[in-house]
């Protein structure tokens, strides 16, 4: 494992320095955008906390944790950064994978290049036991590094998430038994590379190709002047960051969606795409969350989902009657968020 280790990392330090990833050979890191500080901050559903880390390298000695606030989350997703991209520009992904019940943690590398610090997600796993199901992925060299680090740890990583990346073949994941989703842009600079990986890819792997979307709006980062900064060997893209997160953010949630066990009730009986469920969040997080009585309503809630579904799934008559009662009640939420 060691010697792979070395090979592998020497290998992708060739891909840097002599120009197969043109995306990375900036001077400095691209610092994060306006939007993704405003989104280093807690709210009502979701906290963020800076962690670090006693025995990683000074400068580099932290990750962001993003925690749902009132649900124990059972799945993490770990991010790993595109290069020379300050992590924070992740944020805003990050943040609303969190508010969807998922621990997200974005890592800081050193020197802001995974090829230096790729088994940093040891740390992240270590440090929260109750998380049952990990995943792991990133933009660009980050999410090729997480097939590296998904490849050694098959025991712990139960899928790979890539965000404008692809495995090298020292890294291919086609002989593991892991899931596995890419995500790119139809304008993104390297299209090749990116279908090329599908070889090196598990069998069945998604392919979702983001129409217009290019490399650089996978983050939230920037020149520091232009808005529309897009980073060199990349197209501009076709479609706003905002339009292009929103879709990527939807399809890495459908991805981790099969890694999640039910533990919310009203999505037990409406189902998890049922539209009325959104306006139930929205109504605990506007509304209920703004009170003491409500925040300890919501836990007590969430505390007992397993039992109430358990207890629902065993009484099919009660289970009906408390499903339309549900349903009549929520165009009243709806009625009264309206003011």
């Amino acid at each position: 494992m060691h010697i792979q280790k070395i090979i592998g990392a020497f290998i992708i330090l060739l891909l840097l320095f002599c120009g197969g990833r043109g995306y990375a050979n900036a001077a400095e890191s691209h610092s994060p955008m306006p939007a993704a500080l405003e989104a280093m901050q807690s709210d009502g559903s979701v906290t963020v906390a800076t962690v670090e880390v006693a025995e990683w390298a000074e400068g580099s000695n932290f990750y962001f944790a993003f925690k749902p606030k009132y649900i124990k989350p059972k799945i993490g997703f770990i991010i790993y950064p595109g290069g020379l991209v300050d992590p924070r520009a992740y944020a805003p992904p990050a943040h609303a994978i969190a508010a969807k019940g998922y621990l997200t943690v974005i890592v800081k590398m050193v020197n802001d290049l995974a090829v230096y610090s790729p088994d940093r997600a040891d740390k992240i796993i270590s440090d929260y036991p109750e998380i049952k199901t990990w995943v792991i992925g990133g933009h660009s060299i980050g999410g090729s590094f997480s097939c590296y680090y998904a490849k050694g740890h098959t025991d712990n990583i139960a899928g790979v998430v890539l965000w404008a990346a692809w495995p090298s073949e020292s890294f291919r994941l086609d002989d593991t038994d892991l899931k596995a989703i890419s995500i790119y842009g139809s304008k993104d600079g390297q299209p090749d590379e990116i279908r090329a990986g599908a070889q090196h890819l598990p069998v069945g792997t998604p392919f979702v190709e983001i129409e217009g979307g290019n490399h650089t709006q996978f983050g939230y980062y920037w020149d520091g002047v232009n808005e529309n900064f897009v980073q060199e060997g990349d197209n501009p893209a076709d479609i706003s960051r905002e339009e292009q997160q929103k879709q990527i953010i939807k399809a890495t949630l459908d991805f981790l969606e099969q890694f999640k066990e039910t533990v919310c009730p009203a999505v037990y009986l409406l189902g998890a795409n049922d539209s009325r469920v959104g306006t139930l969040r929205q109504f605990r997080d506007t509304v209920l969350a703004k009170s003491f009585a409500g925040e300890k309503l919501i836990e007590l809630y969430y505390a007992n989902g397993n039992r109430i579904i358990t207890r629902l799934e065993h009484r099919p008559v009660v289970k009906d009657a408390v499903k339309q009662a549900l349903e009549l009640t929520i165009p009243v939420i709806q009625f009264l968020m309206a003011f």
